[in-house]
């Protein structure tokens, strides 16, 4: 009977110090994960840092340049950017969608770092009108939170918390931060409560335009998104939603996926390029269907009505090399 009492005693404590270890393994891991999402802004402040206000040119139009990886500073990003302001004066333009790596290679370390000016301020003096940035995986090397802040800074640099939303009568956007795990999953979250709000004829709905730095379906050197993004996108995301707008692969590309009505467009070469031969030997072939490839620096300018949305592509000069169009 004592040796049972002693065994089970002994059992108990086993059981006990194993408990204490696994929620101390548990603690020290759930840290770590907070920790590393703290870095790359995976968790939002609890209110944006401004509001989003959007006017306009025309009431019944929405015209914006969307360009990702712009932050090099150097000719290929001016000789865009100069692109991106003619393109502007020529057709208009309300608004810019920034869609990562701002500030290559190590993002900047706070809202005073001088690549404010030198790779933002400096090059898009021409176009006098927000910037709606998100962060890409080399924004996230330094600190983040100084790319929100600088938006009380600026007159023109907005980005009002690490994934934000906002809406005019022709389009809803949503700027997700691709580098956190979980940023599909909201952003399903936010489509379900904007779908309870609305009760106008589907005609009548806005577009909704999605944009972040990595891409779920590419043909550049980085390919597809994971295997279980995508699948998150095919069973949950796909057909909510209008177009994806990325950049992270340093071209311009226009993928479909299947029967989906939701279209892909990459702009990642606002200061990048996929000139090189040994470059292009890099690139991966897509479970999408791709409709237009451009390896080179260049933007996409989009025209935007209740009933309509054009895309058109545009070299670094200015010189439209695609257009595509999506009705109703």
């Amino acid at each position: 009977m004592a040796q049972d009492a002693l065994k089970s005693r002994a059992s108990t404590w086993w059981k006990f110090i194993f408990i204490i270890a696994l929620v101390g393994v548990g603690t020290a891991g759930g840290y770590k994960l907070y920790e590393e999402g703290s870095k790359v802004g995976c968790f939002q402040l609890t209110e944006d840092v401004v509001p989003v206000e959007i006017n306009p040119y025309r009431i019944d139009h929405l015209q914006l340049i969307a360009v990702g990886d712009t932050g090099t500073g150097n000719e290929d990003q001016f000789k865009v950017a100069e692109g991106m302001a003619k393109v502007c004066e020529k057709y208009g333009c309300d608004l810019v969608l920034m869609l990562g790596d701002n500030f290559y290679p190590y993002g900047v370390s706070s809202h005073l770092d001088p690549q404010f000016d030198s790779k933002f301020e400096l090059v898009y003096t021409k176009i006098n009108k927000p910037f709606f940035a998100v962060l890409g995986n080399h924004d996230v090397k330094q600190d983040v939170l100084s790319q929100v802040l600088y938006t009380l800074k600026s007159d023109t640099w907005r980005m009002p918390n690490y994934e934000y939303s906002f809406e005019t009568s022709a389009a809803r956007f949503y700027g997700l931060n691709t580098n956190c795990p979980f940023s599909s999953e909201r952003l399903r979250k936010n489509l379900n409560q904007k779908e309870k709000e609305i009760t106008a004829d589907d005609s009548e709905l806005p577009w909704t335009i999605v944009f972040g730095h990595h891409s779920v379906f590419s043909n550049g050197t980085h390919g597809d998104v994971d295997i279980f993004t995508r699948l998150y996108w095919s069973w949950l995301l796909e057909g909510r939603v209008d177009l994806y707008l990325s950049g992270h692969n340093h071209h311009l590309a226009h993928l479909q996926h299947g029967n989906s009505a939701t279209d892909y467009l990459i702009s990642g070469a606002g200061g990048n390029h996929y000139r090189s031969t040994s470059e292009r030997e890099k690139f991966n072939k897509s479970a999408a269907s791709v409709l237009y490839t451009h390896n080179d620096t260049g933007f996409i300018w989009l025209d935007i009505s209740r009933g309509k949305l054009t895309i058109r592509f545009h070299d670094s000069s200015g010189k439209k090399i695609y257009e595509y169009t999506k009705k109703r």
